[in-house]
């Protein structure tokens, strides 16, 4: 999934036992952390996707830091 090298470990599927291929042990897994339910990685895309800090150019050559679900930060006098 992450494309690293020399991938070592087995996964499956826990419901019916066939395997589906070979990831890197952090791949396998986190894999493992959202159960087989495809749901979950979706989630955390979404949570992902709309808790990411970006610039916003508010002025020529000024940016502030806002996210699209939590707004601006807060100012640093505050």
């Amino acid at each position: 999934m992450c494309g690293g090298a020399d991938p070592q470990h087995l996964d499956h599927d826990h419901r019916t036992g066939w395997v589906r291929g070979i990831l890197c042990f952090n791949c396998n897994g986190g894999l493992g952390q959202f159960r087989d339910d495809q749901s979950r990685p979706a989630g955390a895309i979404t949570y992902l996707r709309g808790t990411t800090w970006q610039r916003a150019l508010i002025h020529p050559g000024v940016y502030q830091m806002c996210s699209p679900t939590r707004g601006r930060p807060p100012s640093p006098r505050s």
